[in-house]
């Protein structure tokens, strides 16, 4: 009896090439197209938005503002509003009233910043020095700025000289804070570099302590902007006479209320304005440091 014998498979020669394999191609859908092609938005018209939408909500308060003027005494029409600012804020009035806060807002926010600045550098190089004063810069933080007029009013009487040191005595504290902060994070290999190179003292400061911190101390002198704003505000509403704050509280005692509002609308502006600014200054000077910038827009 004899055994059938199952055929062998046949196996293909390895070194035979294979035929290559046809993929189908799949169609690219619109999608896909546009995101190759055009931008579905043109870069004009984002441009426009960027600035666009953040005015939205500003626009539509402005309206409803403008909707329920008139239902009350307190609340004038935009018309009196804007008529009541060219009256007090141009000619005669800017002057009189705008050139005296704005020359006391710089001199007490340059002075608070260059001596917060010097102390802040001091505190956070000298281990022994930050501590002994610890408790009065902590001190001085906590205690608002507008709580030390009586005491400025007592030393300089009613004037400039009270109204621009209380502004540098809100600016001088966060300023050190800030300042002492980013100079005790310098990193050690920058200034084993500089004592490698054997730089002086005012050029290790200068050129590497100050930049390593230069993010700390523009956050501060932010936030001390604000703190100054405020402050002149007050400042001039108790112990002055002429004045963005004080024709303001003068409005308000006199029942002006169209006047009172054109100084609220014209401190609000200025804040904008100067924040818009320390903006522009900031993203100068860390682009020419190259430096990450203080990302604080989203503060203050």
């Amino acid at each position: 009896m004899s055994a059938t014998l199952a055929p062998r498979p046949q196996t293909s020669d390895p070194r035979t090439p294979r035929p290559p394999v046809s993929r189908p191609r799949v169609p690219r859908t619109p999608k896909d197209v546009r995101s190759t092609t055009t931008p579905l938005v043109p870069v004009a018209d984002r441009r426009w938005a960027r600035y666009l939408v953040p005015a939205l909500v500003p626009a539509l308060l402005v309206a409803i503002y403008q909707l329920i003027s008139g239902s009350s005494p307190y609340l004038p029409g935009i018309g009196e509003i804007a008529a009541a600012s060219r009256q007090m804020w141009t000619g005669p009035g800017f002057s009189v009233n705008v050139v005296p806060s704005l020359t006391n807002l710089a001199v007490g926010y340059l002075a608070g910043l260059v001596l917060g600045l010097a102390v802040g550098v001091a505190l956070g190089r000298a281990v022994v020095l930050r501590e002994l004063l610890a408790p009065v810069i902590a001190f001085g933080l906590n205690l608002p700025g507008v709580a030390m007029l009586p005491v400025f009013l007592i030393a300089f009487g009613i004037g400039p000289r009270m109204q621009q040191g209380v502004i540098a005595f809100a600016v001088f504290f966060v300023v050190v804070i800030n300042t002492t902060a980013g100079v005790r994070n310098t990193d050690p290999l920058l200034l084993d570099m500089a004592r490698v190179y054997r730089l002086p003292r005012w050029r290790r400061i200068c050129q590497v302590i100050l930049p390593a911190a230069s993010v700390s101390v523009l956050a501060g002198a932010r936030v001390g902007l604000s703190a100054a704003l405020l402050v002149m505000v007050v400042g001039e509403m108790v112990g002055a006479s002429n004045g963005i704050g004080a024709q303001t509280l003068l409005a308000q005692q006199n029942f002006d209320y169209a006047q009172m509002w054109a100084g609220i609308v014209l401190l609000a502006a200025l804040g904008i304005v100067l924040n818009l600014g320390f903006l522009a200054l900031e993203r100068r000077l860390t682009h020419r440091l190259r430096l990450p910038a203080a990302n604080l827009q989203e503060t203050s």
